[in-house]
């Protein structure tokens, strides 16, 4: 049995992948180098342990770089989701300066690569449902999904089943 020496951060990375998988780190790395059962699953998971996705610290910025990974990986499959919005039939039959004053309201942000902006204003629940919805559109697994939710620290808020309100 060979030893190799990771830095924290690729250890970190590593188990992260791992974790995703529900792998041993061993049989990733193997995977990873083509001396293993290949691992299934998509690209996804690749990008959120990256040393470009993990050096983002803020939570805004995370968000926009998932949503500029899956425009850019996914254009087609992206572009028809956000089309299919509801709200994406309301923008078309605004004046630029009308458009222009709802970007400005929403704290709108462009999402790199793209034609396509993120409304900034909506609260964590909502945000962590939009990803979920997105990431299974564009057929990424379960377990993805969680990570990706997970990764944007978005977990906490996503809600499952229903809510019973007091009146």
């Amino acid at each position: 049995m060979k030893h190799v020496e990771l830095s924290d951060e690729a250890f970190a990375a590593l188990e992260r992948l791992a974790a995703a998988k529900n792998l041993p780190p061993a049989e990733v790395l193997a995977s990873l180098l083509g001396a293993g059962k290949p691992l299934s699953g998509d690209h996804l998971l690749f990008h959120l342990v990256s040393a470009e996705f993990t050096a983002l610290t803020d939570p805004t910025e995370r968000y926009l770089n998932l949503l500029a990974w899956a425009a850019k990986n996914y254009a087609f499959d992206f572009a028809d989701f956000i089309s299919h919005q509801d709200s994406a039939r309301r923008y078309l039959m605004l004046s630029r300066d009308e458009l222009n004053d709802v970007r400005s309201h929403n704290h709108a942000r462009q999402i790199d690569g793209t034609q396509f902006w993120a409304v900034m204003t909506i609260d964590e629940s909502t945000k962590a449902r939009f990803v979920r919805r997105l990431l299974e559109f564009i057929g990424c697994h379960d377990e993805t999904v969680a990570q990706a939710i997970n990764a944007l620290g978005l977990a906490k808020a996503e809600s499952h089943g229903f809510r019973l309100l007091a009146g």
